[in-house]
């Protein structure tokens, strides 16, 4: 059965920025199937996304629909007390509900839940029935939440005599809340886990965000929440199970450090880490043979026809009929996603385009691919002038390389201007390559640059191609760009930790992820596995494994699919 985790804490501590990224981290550590309910709902195994936002290949729970449309509305009231915990409530049911519905789903074995309704109605019950910022009550904790627990595990009415308590608020109200959450089937999770923020510190946080301020999120609800929130969690280490409640305090520590922290206390409470189960093929391509014949076969399936062809004909589903007859699209089915493919997208301006190539090339995921060429360009070039300006030499790790196009640009315009500095640069590059060109090219490029070149053949995540990538660095700027969806989670969580132990101090890390859009889908019925990450994610992954992910610069293409992500080393600015 899966183990079913509340993330509990106050505005402003991060707990919906946890629960979404956690079945990430839990996949990739773990080696398990993981979920998340809240603003968002995940599945996430560890070598692909069945569930993400915009990405729902096997539908999303109606439950989860429901939770969703109510989360709206508490939205808008959020500000009519009276109002706003009815809509709540009912949202945090729904979300309940949902998040039962997702351990049926592909064997998920964990699924971290922003709040429960049970345990979020007895944390917020003050600030509803007397806000500490009305001057109702002051912000002080109650002595014992267990008799609520009591009621809600055995049925045990509250003990009378507490009309005046400021955190229950009037006795009999809170119990009718109780009873009726218990008999709309709400439940108690397995493990709880609340983010310890001091008030001042959430509001800051909240402040920062630039958004509105909602009434609830100012220093006296604040604070009267978090007492409430201690003690629902003290009661729940008394009543359930005292290994059950952790309070991990995050007033110090980034996005990155608490997710280590809510990693450590869940660990023992899910089984051991998988052994790895990878697939002998090339990154980027599917094991389904993929012919003309057997694209047509596809395309003329319901699921692909009504999930995905005719919702999205209008955001470039038509032009995916018209692969098997474009000179690159018929690259693609027989190679993948391989350096030929990716020269056919980057070099598109140079020759005169026919109707099929258009439809090829102008497909949102190609244009974003092409797009992202120009936003590396851009970045990558004043970056590598400024280093080359203020150091005796500069070493550059490019892997995959593929053509490298996103550093030979720049440097050819960079030598157009000041070829004296190129000869202080040393770029290794690394690439599968299997067709054995790229070593070749990319040498004879280098050669006529002046640039010393370093290229390996090999798999990036193989021990002996990072030792020798280990043997030429530190590494002054290093470029991993257009493998992150490809890479299996722990694969993907190994090399960006690897990555910052091999940089510099100063050093620079280039990278990049994908969002799901329309053409997610399609590759999902093809066969493709993927991995999605908002820009937010990613820097949430890469604050995890020792950059600095808060301050990490996200350049966007203009479909907003592809994000460039710019990060240094955690502590560096």
């Amino acid at each position: 059965m899966a183990l079913q985790l509340c993330i509990l804490g106050i505005d402003g501590s991060g707990k919906s920025t946890v629960a979404d990224t956690l079945p990430m981290i839990l996949a990739a550590e773990l080696g398990l199937t993981a979920g998340s309910a809240g603003e968002t709902f995940r599945v996430c195994a560890p070598d692909e996304d069945h569930l993400a936002p915009g990405f729902e290949p096997d539908g999303l729970p109606w439950m989860a629909r429901r939770a969703r449309s109510l989360r709206r509305l508490a939205k808008y009231f959020v500000n009519r007390r009276r109002v706003y915990p009815f809509f709540k409530l009912a949202q945090m049911l729904c979300q309940d509900k949902a998040a039962l519905r997702l351990t049926n789903r592909r064997g998920v074995g964990c699924v971290a839940s922003d709040g429960n309704a049970l345990l979020s109605t007895l944390g917020r019950a003050a600030n509803y029935l007397h806000p500490a910022s009305d001057g109702d009550a002051p912000a002080a904790a109650p002595a014992d939440a267990r008799p609520a627990l009591q009621l809600l595990l055995r049925g045990e009415p509250l003990p009378a005599g507490r009309d005046d308590s400021p955190a229950w608020g009037e006795t009999r109200s809170v119990e009718r809340a109780l009873r009726l959450l218990r008999s709309l089937g709400a439940w108690l999770p397995d493990v709880v886990v609340l983010l310890d923020l001091a008030p001042q510190a959430a509001f800051e946080r909240i402040t920062a965000r630039g958004r509105a301020v909602d009434r609830h999120e100012n220093e006296a609800d604040l604070a009267q929440a978090r007492a409430m929130y201690l003690a629902v969690v003290e009661a729940f280490r008394a009543t359930v199970h005292p290994g059950a409640a952790h309070v991990i305090d995050v007033e110090e520590r980034t996005p990155g450090e608490v997710l280590r922290a809510v990693v450590e206390v869940v660990r023992p409470h899910l089984p051991p880490p998988l052994p790895g189960q990878g697939e002998d093929r090339p990154l980027g391509t599917t094991t389904t043979r993929l012919t003309p014949t057997s694209v047509w076969a596809k395309a003329f399936n319901g699921r692909y026809l009504f999930g995905h062809f005719f919702p999205n004909f209008f955001r470039g589903a038509w032009r995916e009929l018209l692969f098997p007859c474009a000179p690159a699209g018929k690259l693609l089915l027989a190679e993948g996603y391989s350096a030929e493919v990716m020269r056919a997208i980057y070099d598109q301006g140079e020759r005169p385009r026919g109707f099929l190539d258009r439809a090829f090339l102008d497909y949102p995921l190609h244009r974003a691919v092409y797009d992202r060429l120009q936003i590396l360009t851009a970045h990558i070039e004043p970056e590598l002038e400024r280093r080359l300006r203020q150091s005796e030499a500069v070493t550059v790790l490019t892997a995959p390389s593929g053509c490298a196009y996103d550093l030979f640009r720049p440097l050819e315009r960079l030598a157009a201007r000041a070829p004296e500095l190129l000869g202080k640069l040393h770029v290794v590059a690394g690439d599968l390559d299997p067709q054995g060109r790229l070593g070749q090219e990319l040498g004879a490029r280098a050669g006529r640059l002046n640039v010393r070149l370093s290229f390996w053949r090999g798999d990036l995540t193989g021990a002996e191609f990072r030792d020798r990538c280990a043997a030429a660095g530190p590494y002054d700027l290093a470029l991993f760009v257009g493998l992150s969806s490809w890479l299996p989670k722990p694969d993907l969580l190994r090399h960006l930790g690897w990555l910052h132990g091999q940089l510099r101090p100063d050093g620079l890390l280039v990278t990049d992820c994908f969002t799901p859009a329309a053409y997610a889908l399609s590759g999902r019925y093809v066969g493709y596995k993927a991995n999605y990450y908002t820009p937010e994610n990613y820097r949430v992954l890469l604050d995890y494994c020792g950059f600095d992910g808060p301050a990490a610069e996200v350049v966007s293409g203009r479909d907003r699919i592809n994000h460039v992500v710019l990060a240094r080393r955690g502590g560096v600015r």
